[in-house]
Order: C-alpha cells, then sequence, then structure tokens
C-alpha cells in the first residue's frame, strides 16, 4: 500500500542523490598573493550534464529522421520506375494499334482507296486519324492509309464496302484517343514525379548540409567538453597544489616554532657563559690586584700581564656584542610573527588588547633575571642587557597572543558550502520583512558533518526554538560559536571538544527552508560577523 507521503520520501531521497554526487564544489585559485574561489553549484553542473545529453539527443534524433527520408525516397524512386514502365507499355501498345491499321489498310485495291478518296465524310475521318496520330508520334503513321484511298471511283456498289470501313475508322480513332488521354496522364504523373523528385532531392541536399552542420556542432561540444574536462582537471591539480602548500606551511610554522623554542635555549646558554666570563673577568681583576701588590717582585712581567688583561677585556666585548646581535635579531623575527598573529585577531573584528588582557590571566610569569645596567657599564654591556629585555617583553607578548589564537574560530564548521545568507539586515524567507541576521547560513550537504571551528566546552546541545537542534561551544575568553538547525547532535553539554571534533549533522530543524547550519560567533553575548573570522582563517592559511 502506498501512502500519500511516498512522494515526499521518493522527493528527499532524490535531493539527497543529487547533493551528494553533484554537491557544491569550491575551486581556491591562488595569483600573486591573493586567494580567489570559483564556486561550481549543484545545478550549474546539472545544467553541464542537460547540455550534453541535449545534444546527443538531438544528433540521434536527426540521424534516425535522415534515415526515414531515405527510406521514403527509395519508395519514390521505385514508384517513378514503375510509372515509366507503364508508360513504356503504352507507346509499346500504341505501336501495336498502328502496326494493326496499317496491315488493314494494306488489304484495299486501289479502287476502295479511290472511293474513299471521293468521300467528303472519310476526308474528316483522315484528319482526325492524322490529328490523333501526330499527338502520339506524328503525322507519318497515316500516310499509308492517305496513299490507299485517294483516287477511288464513287460506286454505289461499294458503299457497304465504305461503310464498314467507316465504322472500322470511328473504332479505331475512339481508341486512339482514349490512348492519347492515358499518354497525357501518364505524361502529367511523369511530370508530378520528376518535380516531387527534384523537391526531395533538393530536401536530401538541405539535410546532408543540416547534417554536415549538426556534425560540426557536435565535433565542437565534444572539443568544448574536452577543454572543460581539462579545466576541472586543472582546477583539481592546482586544489592539490594548494593543499600541499598549505601541509608546507603548517610544517614551516611549526618548524619555526621548534626554532624560537631551540634559539631560547641558547639565549639561556649564552646568558650562562656570560655569566661565566663575567666571573672570569671580576677573578682577572683580582689576579691583577695580587700581581700589582707584588710589582715590586714582578716588575718584569708586569707589560705581559697588562697585554693579557687587555685581550681578555677584547674577547668580553667581542662575545656580548655577538650576544646582542643574536637577541636583536630574535627580537626583530619574533616582532614579525606578533605582527601576523595580531593582523589576524584584527581581522575578525576583536579587539586584540582587550583579549591580551585577559590572555594575561592565564599565562604563568617566571624566566632569567635580567638585572639593569649597572652605573658606568660599558656600551656593548648595555646593549646587550636593553636587547635582552626587549625580546623577554616580545615573547611574553608572544605567548598571551598564541593562548587568545588558540580560542579564536578560524575555520568554517563545514567543508563543503555556499554562503545563502549573509550578516545583518535581510529579507526574511517566510514572511518577506526586512530583518536582522546575526550569523551566515552556509548551504551545504543533508547530514554532511558539522565540526568545531575551535577547542571549547559544550554549555548547550538539543532543541532551541526556532534554531531547532543547535550546539552552543564556549571557547573561553568570552568567545562563545552556534551551530543550528542541525539534523542530530552528537555531543553533550559539558563535554570538552577539539578543533574540528564533530559535533552534529547539518539538517534544516526548526524555522528553517532548506537544509544549512546556521553559525554565529558572539564576544561578551555580543553578534560578530562570522565572515571575518573566515578571512582571518583563509589569511593564516595561505602559505
Amino acid at each position: 500500500m502506498v501512502t500519500g507521503k511516498t512522494p515526499g520520501k521518493l522527493l528527499v531521497r532524490l535531493t539527497a542523490a543529487i547533493g551528494k554526487h553533484f554537491s557544491p564544489r569550491e575551486v581556491i585559485l591562488r595569483s600573486d598573493g591573493k586567494i580567489k574561489y570559483v564556486r561550481l553549484s549543484t545545478r550549474s553542473q546539472l545544467a553541464g550534464i542537460a547540455l550534453l545529453g541535449g545534444i546527443a539527443v538531438l544528433t540521434l534524433a536527426t540521424s534516425i529522421g535522415l534515415a526515414v527520408q531515405q527510406v521514403n525516397q527509395h519508395g519514390r524512386d521505385i514508384a517513378v520506375r514503375e510509372a515509366e514502365g507503364a508508360y513504356t507499355g503504352l507507346l509499346a501498345e500504341v505501336a501495336v494499334y498502328f502496326d494493326q491499321f496499317k496491315d488493314s489498310t494494306e488489304g484495299l485495291d486501289d479502287d476502295e482507296a479511290y472511293l474513299l478518296g471521293l468521300s467528303g465524310e472519310n476526308a474528316g475521318i483522315r484528319d482526325g486519324l492524322r490529328s490523333i496520330a501526330t499527338q502520339i508520334e506524328g503525322p507519318a503513321p497515316l500516310d499509308h492509309a492517305q496513299n490507299a484511298i485517294r483516287d477511288v471511283k464513287a460506286d454505289p456498289l461499294r458503299d457497304k464496302l465504305r461503310e464498314s470501313l467507316k465504322n472500322r475508322l470511328l473504332a479505331f480513332d475512339g481508341d486512339l484517343k482514349k490512348i492519347a488521354a492515358r499518354n497525357q496522364s501518364l505524361t502529367n504523373q511523369i511530370t508530378e514525379l520528376k518535380s516531387e523528385i527534384r523537391s526531395i532531392e533538393s530536401d536530401r541536399q538541405r539535410m546532408a548540409v543540416e547534417r554536415s552542420e549538426l556534425t560540426a556542432l557536435l565535433d565542437q561540444s565534444r572539443t568544448n567538453n574536452s577543454e572543460l574536462v581539462g579545466q576541472v582537471a586543472d582546477l583539481n591539480s592546482r586544489l592539490g597544489s594548494l593543499q600541499r602548500d598549505h601541509a608546507a606551511a603548517t610544517e614551516k610554522v611549526a618548524s619555526l616554532t621548534a626554532r624560537v623554542e631551540s634559539l631560547e635555549g641558547e639565549l639561556t646558554v649564552a646568558q650562562a657563559e656570560n655569566a661565566d666570563l663575567t666571573r672570569q673577568v671580576a677573578q682577572t681583576q683580582m689576579a691583577l690586584s695580587t700581581v700589582i701588590s707584588q710589582r715590586n717582585m714582578l716588575q718584569l712581567g708586569r707589560a705581559d700581564l697588562a697585554r693579557t688583561v687587555d685581550d681578555l677585556r677584547e674577547k668580553v666585548a667581542a662575545v656580548q656584542e655577538s650576544q646582542a646581535n643574536f637577541v636583536a635579531s630574535v627580537t626583530e623575527r619574533t616582532r614579525n610573527s606578533l605582527d601576523e598573529m595580531e593582523k589576524t585577531v584584527a581581522m575578525t573584528g576583536l579587539s586584540v588588547e582587550q583579549l591580551l588582557s585577559v590572555a594575561e590571566q592565564k599565562v604563568g610569569k617566571g624566566g632569567p633575571f635580567l638585572p639593569l645596567p649597572a652605573p658606568g657599564a660599558d656600551e656593548t654591556e648595555q646593549k646587550l642587557l636593553e636587547n635582552v629585555a626587549t625580546l623577554d617583553d616580545e615573547v611574553a607578548r608572544w605567548e598571551k597572543l598564541q593562548v587568545v589564537l588558540r580560542s579564536v574560530p578560524l575555520a568554517a564548521p563545514v567543508d563543503h558550502y555556499y554562503i545563502s545568507s549573509g550578516f545583518g539586515s535581510r529579507v526574511d524567507p517566510f514572511n518577506g520583512k526586512r530583518a536582522r541576521h546575526e550569523g551566515l547560513d552556509l548551504v551545504g550537504s543533508l547530514r554532511s558533518d558539522v565540526l568545531a571551528t575551535a577547542p571549547g566546552t559544550i554549555i548547550h546541545a538539543g532543541w532551541r526554538g526556532n534554531y531547532g537542534r543547535m550546539v552552543e561551544i564556549d571557547h573561553g575568553m568570552g568567545i562563545v560559536t552556534r551551530y543550528a538547525h542541525l539534523d542530530s547532535v552528537s555531543v553533550k553539554v559539558g563535554d570538552v571538544v577539539g578543533y574540528r571534533q564533530l559535533v552534529g549533522k547539518l539538517g534544516s530543524s526548526g524555522r528553517s527552508s532548506g537544509p544549512h547550519v546556521h553559525y554565529e560567533v558572539l564576544y561578551n553575548d555580543k553578534p560578530l560577523d562570522p565572515m571575518g573570522f573566515l578571512k582571518a582563517g583563509r589569511y593564516v592559511f595561505k602559505g
């Protein structure tokens, strides 16, 4: 038994199948440091396939039409040949009648011919025969009859013979008229058939031209299809290259992070070496004092000892200069990394300084004791200590920004989507009135994965009014994300989720006109435009 819901279920299954095989695709193109996105929607993919199918059907229909016309033409050719055969048979029949007429006239003697020649009625018969014969083959066939009946003497005894001949000629005249009428009818039919043949030949030529044009169009369509296939392959290749570039960039970031940690270790070692050198200088100065107190006994070695002290001081200065340059280089690199991180946060619309003030409470404090330059310290030592202090400040700010970035959602909640409704004012899809829209509507395949855009804690998981099935994640620092209109929920309140962890399936629950996920980003309970976060994420992973 088929219920009324069956067509709806079939429609849903058909829509799901189309969405699965022809889901919207986004091709990433990178040129001169800029990233562009080319979106291939489900409708454009279906239109391309429908165009190729229409061309194939049109070509098949044209070929069938040409075959049918060729069959009809063959039938007309057979009819023409049959008409020509009938016409040839009619001419042969007329020739037989003339032969019979010749035989009948040859049997007359000269007197009968003379008698017929004197008769005015026979003269009219002769003229009628000549006229009918002329319509068939010309005047030649009646010449024998004329010669046979001229110069015949009037004789009452011959009246009976004349009457008999007159009847025969009248009968033959009727037969000739019938033959002439039939000949004219066949001639008209042949003329009509020839005209129809010419028309068919013209149609055949026109159809041949159309067929060549359609063949050229099909070849062009195949060429265009090949070009499109090549372009799609090229775009897929570019997409793979961009993905590889993204992976390489991620590895590069990890490598730079490890290098910074290594440089910090080297800095600690250099500081320890600097302390050792300072102690060595102090010991050398003590030794110098001892030498000076004993100068009376070591007068000869004083000059050598002075040179040794000068050499040690130059070495200490060189080491301090090298350490100061190294610290300045590390500081510059750290500052560049900070600029990129701050620019990323600023693109989201968040205040960098407010987030840093919150993150400062979560970052532990410590590090080596770096005293201020002592009064009278030389320029190299003062420069080294100032550079180390600056680096310590930059590293502390870098650590706080790392805490901030771990809480900022910079990715989209679905892998494949297109935006059907943006943030801000819009026309309501149900009542057509202007309304405020506090998020983005990301359209994707039904029951596709919805992922967390940053680590956090689940604070809501279930039904919420017009939102339908919704998941709400607290990422800390006042940042909250919402994922609404879900088909199903995969988490519960209190769960701690990681970046890109599954939280539910894309659906159309609640006040929704079709499968999509309503995505919101809130900061201190104030909605922000999620597009800024998506752009910031693209900037971070641009490679």
